[in-house]
């Protein structure tokens, strides 16, 4: 019956999209229908709901299918195809996003998204007697926590009142279609629905877990690091890359900006707790003295993997960085004279992402 893993895996990502285009349409009614910031309501409430996957699927392979590879492949992979696709979603919506407003926060956020990747670079390649070890936590995943509470913190509340002129100047399409459906509900009822659509997504990213492990059964030649990296880190991204796409149609990029980078910082939080749980996990396996032995000690375990996850991902971060200080602090998008380069450097910004993230699978 190995055959119907496949197509029962791939039902499960398709609930998994449609689940993804509802919050996008959620967020987007949210953030027109209230004086919470788009980047709020993007980086904290959907960034959360879509990492939950991230969450659900670390917590199952360290708990129940006793995979902690997983973790590593899952949440380093799904950071890093996230800002590759935020780069070529970008790209594929460039003639509205030249034109759009964003908030300083998100230059902010993705310093701390590059923070966090010197973190955990230093934890994955610095020798051993150079780690600081808090008992058998390593320091640099407390330190990681911290960034990104101080992220959830020094986040913007409320809408900024150049970037509110901004999106109903450029939202104003969008905003007739929404009318006729989610942006006609009362606030309490698209809140229900959010929180119903936010358990299914959680229920369908546990069954993930599970057809992952299915699949690398039947096909041994997946590694636990790459079937993470492949089965659960692109699965576990499709509610961020589908929701970012509904709002950059709806030309809601601050919100969906918020997304990509929020779900990135969110989703190392993970990987730190992930890492405070597996230091203590048994394999299921005793020694000749009957006692437990331990599958491994942290997550922070240097493989050819993880050792391209962290370089490239951390070379993504710093082209993130920089590609939105260019759009936030200079007026280089929307100058008309500048218009055929503002193209060009986000369609080389995405060809590079993408050419970043390949490289990984290649060598």
């Amino acid at each position: 019956m190995a055959w119907l893993h496949i197509p029962v895996y791939l039902l499960d990502l398709g609930a998994m999209i449609y689940l993804s285009f509802v919050l996008g349409d959620i967020v987007d009614a949210l953030d027109k229908k209230t004086k919470i910031s788009g980047a709020f309501i993007g980086g904290v409430l959907l960034a959360a709901v879509t990492s939950l996957p991230e969450l659900f699927t670390a917590l199952s392979s360290v708990f129940f299918v006793n995979e902690p590879e997983y973790v590593v492949g899952d949440i380093l992979g799904s950071i890093i195809f996230d800002l590759v696709l935020l780069a070529v979603e970008t790209f594929m919506f460039v003639k509205n996003f030249r034109n759009a407003k964003l908030q300083k926060f998100h230059f902010i956020n993705g310093l701390i998204c590059f923070a966090i990747y010197a973190l955990a670079a230093y934890a994955f390649f610095a020798p051993r007697n150079a780690q600081v070890m808090l008992g058998d936590i390593n320091l640099m995943s407390i330190l990681i926590f911290a960034l990104y509470i101080l992220s959830l913190v020094i986040q913007p509340k409320e809408k900024e009142d150049e970037a509110e002129e901004g999106e109903e100047a450029l939202g104003e399409a969008a905003g007739e279609s929404v009318e006729k459906g989610i942006a006609s509900w009362s606030v309490a009822q698209i809140w229900i629905v959010f929180v119903l659509a936010s358990v299914a997504l959680i229920a369908s990213s546990i069954a993930l877990t599970y057809f992952t492990k299915f699949l690398q059964n039947d096909f041994p030649i997946l590694t636990g690091s790459v079937a993470g990296a492949l089965l659960l880190g692109i699965g576990t991204s499709i509610p961020e890359i589908i929701s970012t796409f509904t709002l950059f149609r709806k030309k809601n990029y601050d919100a969906g900006f918020g997304n990509m980078i929020g779900s990135c910082t969110f989703d190392w939080a993970i990987f730190a707790v992930a890492d405070f749980l597996t230091w203590h996990q048994w394999n299921g396996q005793v020694d000749a003295n009957g006692e437990a032995i331990i599958s491994q000690r942290g997550l922070f375990i240097v493989s050819a993997d993880a050792a391209q996850f962290a370089i490239y991902g951390l070379i993504v971060a710093v082209s993130f960085v920089g590609f939105v200080a260019l759009k936030s602090f200079t007026k280089f998008f929307e100058s008309e004279k500048a218009k055929p380069f503002a193209y060009t450097i986000t369609g080389i910004w995405a060809a590079a992402c993408v050419a970043m993230y390949l490289i990984i699978f290649i060598l």
